[in-house]
């Protein structure tokens, strides 16, 4: 009798997701690096590096009638839209970059609030200091988001492997004692000279007997 054995293997992957923090660095940095460059194209003044970190840094002109910026504002806001968007390549580094960004302008938006402007250099009223604190804070939200990851499991179609009987050595007239490894029965051929002896010609047992006793009268 064939006796089939089967075998299920399964395996389980983990994938990685789309990184999430990707998004909003890319939507900060285009519109970071946008509005950079236009503060740049409006306002042209630069205050002296002498002025660093404690002298006055006045507003050059207001972005949109409400954002008091300088020549320093527009560089600040457009180097850290840049970064962002140099992050938004992969995952991991578009956190790092959400981390580094977001803490330097929520520094600069707290210096700006109490003195000012920012180490001298970088002019800000109340509104430009709100909306870097507000960027500010989505940037570091969007560096502590994780990469979502699923588990797929992979099953393996099962398969039949070789029957017990493939196993075995086949033989034309089908499996013998020795191969199933049962013993062999004793055959006594002296026995069975003996017996032919007794049941064979009656002149050849009359013989055979003449020479026996001959034998003995000899002895």
């Amino acid at each position: 009798m064939a006796i089939t054995e089967s075998r299920d293997a399964s395996e389980t992957t983990t994938e990685k997701g789309i990184g999430l923090a990707r998004g909003p660095a890319l939507i900060a940095g285009t519109i970071l690096l946008a509005a950079g460059l236009y503060f740049l194209y409006r306002a042209h003044y630069f205050p002296p590096r002498s002025s660093f970190p404690n002298g006055a840094a006045p507003v050059d002109t207001k972005v949109f009638g409400i954002f008091g910026a300088n020549g320093w504002t527009g560089m600040l806001t457009a180097v850290a839209g840049g970064l962002l968007l140099f992050g938004a390549a992969q995952h991991l580094l578009a956190k790092a970059m959400s981390l580094i960004v977001g803490v330097a302008l929520g520094a600069a938006a707290i210096i700006a609030l109490i003195s000012g402007n920012v180490l001298g250099l970088a002019a800000a009223n109340g509104w430009t200091e709100l909306a870097w604190g507000v960027v500010a804070v989505i940037l570091l939200l969007n560096s502590l988001v994780p990469r979502p990851r699923r588990t797929v499991a992979d099953r393996e179609p099962a398969y039949a492997e070789d029957t017990l009987d493939d196993r075995e050595p086949r033989h034309a007239d089908g499996p013998t004692a020795e191969s199933r490894g049962d013993e062999l029965p004793y055959v006594d051929h002296a026995a069975g000279e003996r017996e032919n002896s007794h049941t064979g010609d009656p002149a050849a047992n009359g013989d055979a007997r003449d020479a026996e006793h001959s034998g003995r009268v000899a002895e």
